[in-house]
């Protein structure tokens, strides 16, 4: 797990960034920002909101789905609780790496040994990575016939590198997982690297920790690779996930009476977005994602109405989950001093 004092470092970097976004956007149009924000529907507020929370729901349910074949008792609430606090822990640090390791800890703490529970996540990773795939290709297959992205090198290069470091990414975490001689030369080449450097006092013993870690991780990968209805299935389920969050965006849109652009093109449009935004290692992407969302949107709304559009996605995308699941990882470390 992330050290308190790393997780403050990472809020602060988190809060520095938002309000140095909130300045540089508000500044220059702030009453007629305030103004439309003022007149938001909530309605469709909370459908986006809803659609949200649907997507952390599929994802809960692939991580249901995963650990009920490591261990035949695991209840779903205990897995929606994982994908809650997740946002969290990813949100605050580069690359979402702490959101993984949270949700390492957090299924030991079930009951699952490191193996196991590293295999879950690892698995979870690749098919959050086959889907993503899958739905960033749908989004430039769109964009062909819509023409609705500005075809120059910013947008191109940007995409192309997302998708190589998409597929590089896949590519390695696919042989960590399927191939048992790639996974246990790296898992042993980094002890013996571990112990060189002095990190690792006894490597006997650690070998040996290393070894029933390894045993438990290959046992988990030989049964998802025999069941492909599941992984089928599972796919499946992340695109689902996918689809609710991207298209979050359409109520949202609704909600500040942007009704003009069609919901194909405003998929198409935060598909590119995250792509792009992806590429820029900071926490949750802040920062990234505003510039990508005001850029891509310019030729289609005035610049306040972009503001306003792109300050209600990001509240409700990544900072109203980040707060939910700060909350929620309060309450669960509380609950587990008592």
């Amino acid at each position: 797990m992330i050290k308190n004092k790393k997780i403050n470092v990472y809020l602060i970097i988190v809060i520095i960034i938002f309000a140095l976004v909130l300045y540089f956007t508000l500044k220059d149009d702030y009453y007629n920002i305030i103004n439309t924000l003022s007149t938001i529907n909530i309605f469709y507020l909370i459908v986006g909101i809803l659609f949200v929370f649907l997507s952390k729901y599929f994802i809960a349910e692939t991580t249901y789905l995963l650990a009920k074949k490591e261990k035949n008792k695991v209840s779903r609430s205990k897995m929606l609780e994982i994908c809650l606090i997740y946002p969290f822990f990813a949100g605050i640090t580069p690359s979402s790496v702490g959101g993984e390791s949270f949700e390492i800890f957090y299924l030991k703490q079930i009951g699952l040994p490191y193996g196991k529970a590293s295999n879950i996540v690892i698995q979870k990773f690749i098919l959050y990575q086959l889907s993503l795939i899958i739905v960033n290709i749908l989004a430039v297959i769109l964009n062909i016939f819509t023409n609705i992205i500005p075809n120059n090198s910013f947008v191109n290069v940007s995409v192309g590198i997302s998708f190589i470091v998409n597929i590089i990414g896949l590519g390695f975490f696919y042989l960590l997982a399927y191939n048992r001689k790639f996974n246990h030369f790296i898992m042993k080449k980094g002890l013996l690297f571990l112990h060189k450097i002095k990190i690792i006092k006894n490597i006997t013993k650690t070998r040996e920790k290393v070894d029933s870690y390894l045993a438990n991780f290959d046992d988990g990968v030989d049964k998802l690779r025999k069941d492909r209805k599941l992984f089928i299935k599972l796919i499946g389920i992340n695109i689902l996930s996918f689809l609710f969050f991207y298209l979050s965006i359409w109520p949202l849109a609704l909600s500040i009476s942007i009704d003009h652009i069609s919901i194909i093109n405003l998929f198409i449009l935060v598909s590119y977005v995250r792509m792009m935004s992806l590429l820029i290692v900071t926490p949750g992407n802040s920062g990234a994602a505003e510039y990508c969302f005001i850029y891509l949107f310019q030729q289609l709304l005035q610049e306040s109405v972009i503001i306003t559009y792109m300050l209600v996605w990001r509240l409700v995308t990544y900072y109203l989950p980040l707060i939910v699941g700060g909350i929620i990882a309060i309450l669960w470390g509380r609950s587990k001093k008592a």
